[in-house]
C-alpha cells in the first residue's frame, strides 16, 4: 500500500513537472516572439517606410531604437516607422532623424517637416523639446505617463475652455492649465510624471 502510494505520488510529480516545463516553454516562446515583434528589421512595412522616406540604414536603426525605448517606457503598439499608439486617445509621433519636428506620414497634422506638429482641434499636445520641436504626443480624453525630463512645450487645443492637468510622481495635481486654447513654448517636464486631457 505504501509502495502504491509512493508510485502515485511520483507519477503525479512527474506529470506536474512536465506540465510546468511545458508552461514555461510556452511563456518563453511567446515572450521571445513578443520581444522581437515590431522592430524595423522584423517588420517589412517599417523597413519599406524607412527606405521610402530616404532614411539610411543607420538612421532607420536609430529611429527604431528610439521607438523601442518609448515602447519600454510607455507601452503601446508601434503602428508606423515613427508612430506609437500608446492607448486609445494617445498617439506618440517621433521626429525623423535630421528633422526638427514630428510629422505624420499620412499627410495629416504636421505633414511638412519644416513646420511644428500642428495640434489638431480637440487634442492636448505635448512636445519633447522647447518651441514645439522633437517628438509629439497627441492626447484626447485620456492621460499619459510622461517619458521626458528637461524642458519641452505643450499646446492645449481641446474644445474651448477645457483644461490640461499636470501631475507629479505621486499623482498629486501640481498645475492646471488655462482653458483651451492655451500653450507654453518652454515648459519644465522634470517634475511632471502624468499629463491629462479633460475627460470626455
Amino acid at each position: 500500500m505504501a509502495k502504491q502510494g509512493a508510485f502515485k505520488s511520483s507519477a503525479l510529480g512527474r506529470i506536474l513537472i512536465a506540465l510546468t516545463m511545458t508552461f514555461f516553454v510556452c511563456v518563453t516562446t511567446m515572450s521571445t516572439a513578443g520581444a522581437s515583434a515590431g522592430t524595423a528589421s522584423d517588420n517589412p512595412d517599417f523597413t519599406a517606410q524607412a527606405r521610402g522616406l530616404g532614411l539610411t540604414g543607420a538612421q532607420a536603426r536609430s529611429l527604431q531604437s528610439r521607438a523601442d525605448d518609448y515602447l519600454a517606457k510607455t507601452g503601446g503598439t508601434q503602428v508606423s516607422v515613427n508612430e506609437i499608439r500608446v492607448k486609445a486617445g494617445a498617439v506618440l509621433t517621433l521626429a525623423l532623424p535630421g528633422e526638427k519636428y514630428a510629422r505624420n506620414l499620412d499627410g495629416k497634422a504636421g505633414a511638412n517637416s519644416a513646420q511644428a506638429y500642428a495640434c489638431p482641434y480637440g487634442s492636448l499636445c505635448a512636445y519633447s523639446l522647447r518651441n514645439y520641436e522633437g517628438d509629439a504626443f497627441d492626447i484626447r480624453c485620456t492621460y499619459i505617463s510622461m517619458p521626458w525630463s528637461g524642458n519641452g512645450s505643450w499646446h492645449n487645443n481641446q474644445v474651448t475652455g477645457r483644461k490640461a492637468f499636470f501631475y507629479d510622481s505621486n499623482f498629486n495635481l501640481g498645475w492646471t492649465s488655462p482653458g483651451a486654447s492655451s500653450w507654453d513654448a518652454d515648459a519644465p517636464w522634470g517634475w511632471v510624471y502624468w499629463l491629462s486631457a479633460t475627460a470626455c
